[in-house]
């Protein structure tokens, strides 16, 4: 506390040392101006000097609670019966509720806050308790949020219907949990909470002195997620992303609680109500929509609505709908693209790629619907089916031939796949179980897939590779340090990152291929070329010492059928060979790999 108290300040502090109740008085900053002796001995404070002290600085206890009525007081809201912990901080009232008021000078502005403790009776306690969980802090909920969005757009000053909403979303919550506990996210929590009050208008003062009707609402959108609804304007969308990246900011600076230092990540999404908007739940439909695509460019992005962003949503969750039922009804199906040899040109392996028959579209290459698959998980569940229905496949052939025309088939598995790896392990054990020969059986996962979490993965990967899985490490010198995973996992096979194979005329191409292949000898790893489309790019590859290539050169991906075909031709004229090896005993206990529930 600063500068000459306020005579109102003052004087309170005179009246309060003679009141036998608990009560206390703070100034606008919520330090210590009084406080009784009924207060000070309930929260064991030291002796004077008390004045200037923050509550948080010279009690253990309380601080949250006392915390959030002190905010609401100073926004000009009177307090009632909020539960405090003042005996021991584990139990979650003590059997006594705090009240406050804001402490007005003569001119009717708050010069600070008064705040009473006192004994609750267990109804008064039980709803307090109630009240405080639902509305932390201060905060508004959802339904408040909604409702100022509503009286906005109802208003019949059309100048009045334009209000900017800002949700803000905190990416890292559970991480901070996990680490440190759920006290550490609820302290984190309520810094965030004040940061924003005090970052907006939210605790703007009317000239009567109480809560001014041009102040802004902070709320709670959902779990992990602020609201924000500005006071009626119209925001040039400059103002609208502007406020956006200066919340940002607040969220995302560092925060000292009483037992850690931690910095938050945050996603904004933000809009100005418009015409088309007609209630307040369309207004969060497109509030969420600008969130999500803030969430999905990774953390510490603002993004304003664009009717864009809906339209493209909307097709996204429809696209979303039709994959489930597409895998329902059995219209996945894989291609399969062979792996050379460069030497001769002989089919050593290929690699199963999924398609989607769409009734209507057609057959849909990967890259139309596997993202989608990613975002929504539904690639666990699809990902094991795509590794039974190579199995089945590679039966198929053995059967139909009578021998092993395709040595063995690889299957690429996604970054979801490994994060949520029960469904796939149990799915490696069963072929295991079965007797299939594994060897047969390759995952191809892209390198950058592998840095994430590398001790989750390599445990994870231990496991597949010890039922007898080879790996293949995908994209291999698409990033810095190219072979780091291949020296911490059992890979068995690396594939060179396509956009190094078209560089065959470039001298830095070819160093750093050239420096792959050569560690990819040292290690006894073999070495795929991808996207191989020219010759001169197969001569490149096979020049610097690579054995194998996979490309347009030499076979488009085709289906089961066509690759059976291709694959006896080759297998024809190499005059036998591996391809003519005994073949596996057939699969007894694998279950048919059908596509759907």
């Amino acid at each position: 506390m600063s500068g000459k108290l306020d005579e109102s300040l003052a004087w309170g502090a005179r009246l309060i040392a003679d009141i036998p109740a608990a009560i206390a008085l703070f100034d606008r900053e919520l330090r210590y101006v009084a406080a009784s002796d009924e207060w000070t001995k309930a929260f064991a404070l030291p002796g004077p000097p008390l004045a200037g002290q923050l509550h948080d600085e010279c009690c253990a206890f309380g601080q949250a609670a006392l915390r959030h009525v002190q905010l609401r007081a100073l926004a000009g809201e009177g307090v009632d019966d909020h539960p405090i912990a003042i005996a021991d901080p584990r139990q979650p009232a003590a059997g006594h509720v705090l009240s406050a008021r804001a402490h007005r000078n003569r001119d009717g502005a708050i010069a600070g806050v008064v705040v009473a403790l006192r004994p609750a009776d267990k109804s008064a306690l039980d709803g307090a308790r109630r009240g405080a969980l639902n509305n932390p802090v201060g905060l508004a909920d959802r339904g408040e949020i909604a409702a100022r969005i509503g009286d906005a757009l109802a208003d019949p000053e059309p100048a009045q219907r334009s209000v900017l909403v800002l949700a803000i979303s905190i990416d890292n919550l559970r991480g901070i949990k996990n680490l440190h506990g759920s006290a550490v996210v609820d302290r984190a929590w309520d810094i965030v909470a004040d940061r924003l009050l005090s970052g907006t208008r939210a605790r703007l003062v009317g000239e009567d002195g109480g809560p001014s009707p041009r102040r802004d609402l902070v709320g709670v959108l959902g779990a992990g997620q602020f609201g924000i609804v500005c006071a009626p304007t119209a925001p040039a969308p400059s103002d609208a992303e502007g406020l956006a990246n200066r919340l940002l900011h607040l969220v995302q600076s560092p925060i000292a609680t009483e037992t850690h230092s931690l910095r938050l990540s945050a996603s904004v999404g933000f809009l100005a109500t418009t015409p088309i908007h007609r209630d307040a739940e369309e207004v969060l439909r497109d509030l969420d929509v600008a969130l999500h695509r803030a969430q999905t460019l990774g953390p510490g992005k603002a993004v304003g609505w664009q009717p864009a962003l809906t339209v493209a949503a909307a097709r996204h969750y429809t696209l979303a709908e039709e994959l489930r039922r597409g895998y329902d009804n059995g219209e996945f199906t894989l291609h399969y693209q062979p792996v050379l040899r460069l030497r001769d040109h002989r089919m050593v392996g290929a690699e199963a790629l999924l398609r989607w028959n769409h009734p209507s579209e057609g057959l849909a290459p990967a890259a139309a619907f596997v993202p989608v698959l990613e975002e929504t998980g539904l690639i666990v569940e699809v990902g094991c089916w795509v590794i039974r229905e190579a199995i089945r496949q590679l039966e198929s052939w053995r059967l139909l031939y009578g021998r092993d025309i395709v040595e063995w088939l690889s299957v690429n598995l996604s970054a979801r796949q490994l994060d949520n790896p029960v469904a796939l392990l149990a799915t490696a054990r069963l072929i295991h179980q079965a007797s299939f020969p594994v060897h047969r059986l390759r995952l191809e996962i892209a390198e950058n897939v592998l840095r994430d979490n590398p001790g989750h993965r390599r445990a994870l990967l231990d496991e597949l590779t010890g039922l007898g899985i080879r790996l293949m490490l995908d994209d291999c010198g698409a990033v810095p340090g190219a072979f780091d995973s291949a020296r911490l996992y059992q890979v068995d096979t690396v594939k060179i990152d396509a956009g190094l194979v078209a560089q065959n005329g470039g001298e830095e191409g070819q160093k750093l291929v050239r420096a792959l292949l050569d560690l990819a000898s040292a290690r006894g790893v073999a070495a795929v070329a991808k996207r191989v489309e020219t010759q001169a790019q197969r001569d490149f590859m096979y020049g610097c010492g690579c054995g194998f290539g996979q490309g347009a050169l030499f076979a488009q991906p085709m289906d089961a059928a066509r690759l059976g075909a291709y694959a006896l031709t080759q297998a024809g004229s190499a005059g036998g060979g591996r391809a003519s090896r005994k073949p596996a005993p057939p699969l007894q206990a694998l279950p048919p790999a059908s596509a759907g529930r």
